[in-house]
């Protein structure tokens, strides 16, 4: 398998490191707060699938950083390939822009059909997040955390645009160790399903797939299950697992239905540095 970095890897591995932002911690018997040492650096490694919609998987690393206003609650955050900068000083309320690299599909894959299609380029998406973080006061371990995300296409290749509706919550279940569960529900364009799971007439002559239009819808739903361990108070380590469930149009393209697989998973696990 080739070793490819993706911003689906970065979603999936380093946002466990992202949890321990806000948090609070024990390790080693000693308590202490994640959220008065604002900075940390991260590295995630893990599998995921070889392109959207794949049945073959591939190896993947991204990396993770966040840097907090001293004093505020506004922070620069770098997850994978995506950037976000939260501009609001407010206990629960956050609010931002946001600027992402997306990876395309190119005649690399391993599947040798999908490989004779148009080459999709990568491209840069931006556009901006809007969330609130609940946290308990009794036990700031214990939290919840929701937000919409808006990207669009200024790359120009597939000119569409997503949005996505992200929940998650943490909870201690030992001194050391928290776990987390989440839900995505993303929905796309039709030029974005139309780049990414379309079949044109050119496609259909090189691969031989049939002809196959694809219009906007809810592209994907996904469960995530998380768990952060604090070796101590610099020193985190994260593993996560990814279950992504391809729907609609993105699910019926001969893409997925003919060469890859609607059911798809993403693993991995992350170290993360704070100070």
């Amino acid at each position: 398998m080739k070793f490819k970095l993706t911003i689906a890897v970065a979603a999936m591995i380093v946002g466990c490191a992202l949890a321990l932002a806000p948090g609070h911690a024990k390790a080693d018997g000693l308590e202490f707060a994640v959220d008065q040492m604002p900075h940390m650096v991260g590295i995630g490694v893990g599998i995921v699938p070889d392109y959207e919609g794949s049945d073959d998987y591939t190896f993947a690393a991204a990396p993770y950083a966040k840097f907090k206003l001293n004093g505020t609650e506004r922070y620069f955050l770098v997850k994978g390939y995506e950037i976000q900068a939260n501009v609001m000083d407010h206990p629960w309320f956050r609010f931002g822009p946001s600027l992402n690299y997306r990876f395309g599909r190119d005649d690399d894959v391993d599947d040798d059909v999908v490989s004779k299609m148009e080459e999709i380029d990568d491209t840069v998406e931006a556009g901006g997040f809007i969330g609130v973080e609940f946290i308990d006061k009794t036990n700031p371990r214990r939290r919840f955390l929701a937000n919409v995300d808006v990207l669009a296409d200024v790359g120009d290749e597939h000119e569409g645009y997503t949005v996505s509706f992200n929940a998650r919550c943490w909870h201690p279940i030992t001194r050391a160790l928290d776990y987390g569960a989440g839900l995505t529900v993303v929905y796309a364009d039709d030029n974005y399903m139309e780049t990414y799971f379309g079949v044109n007439a050119n496609d259909s002559a090189a691969s031989g797939l049939p002809i196959f239009d694809a219009s906007s819808g809810v592209k994907d739903v996904r469960i995530n299950q998380m768990l952060i361990f604090h070796y101590n108070r610099n020193w985190h380590v994260g593993a996560g697992l990814q279950y992504r469930r391809l729907l609609t149009d993105a699910e019926d393209s001969p893409v997925v239905d003919d060469r890859g697989d609607e059911n798809q998973w993403l693993a991995g696990i992350g170290i993360g540095y704070s100070w």
